[in-house]
């Protein structure tokens, strides 16, 4: 049977890795916007240097800030925790941008500019469905809330 709990129990192991990542994002993020920090945190829960290819930093950057203006900057989560979950944003995603169907492949590369933003905006939707939502759920909950706005 599977442990109904599997997602959240993944979130809180996610948790101390960020942690232990933290000062990583803040080297690569010296500007210190709340948008600049999120796609740092993007950046380093994807593996950072997965983001060095220029095609996988293009689209990692253009879900950051689709999902950042979709949800209006998140007010009502400190810094802290907006790191967190972009940084379970990376996770997610840039894993699905080095599938064989994605960014990378030919069949990717063939379509037109609307219609590659739309394929990974098919991606970034199902993550918000799966993933963010339970994220925000669990977030009051795993003592993240030290860094204000």
């Amino acid at each position: 049977m599977k442990n109904p709990f599997q997602e959240f129990t993944r979130y809180s192991e996610w948790k101390e890795r960020f942690l232990k990542d933290r000062d990583r994002i803040k080297e690569i993020n010296p500007k210190s916007s709340r948008l600049s920090e999120a796609i740092a945190a993007m950046y380093v829960g994807g593996l950072e240097h997965r983001t060095q290819d220029e095609e996988i930093k293009k689209w990692t950057d253009w879900a950051g800030e689709k999902t950042y203006r979709t949800f209006n900057g998140f007010p009502q989560l400190s810094d802290e925790e907006l790191s967190f979950l972009f940084y379970c944003l990376g996770k997610l995603f840039v894993p699905l941008l080095l599938h064989e169907k994605g960014v990378k492949s030919e069949s990717f590369k063939a379509l037109t500019q609307e219609e590659q933003e739309s394929a990974v905006s098919d991606v970034l939707d199902t993550i918000w469905e799966n993933h963010i939502i339970r994220i925000l759920q669990v977030l009051p909950y795993m003592g993240l809330k030290e860094t204000t706005k």
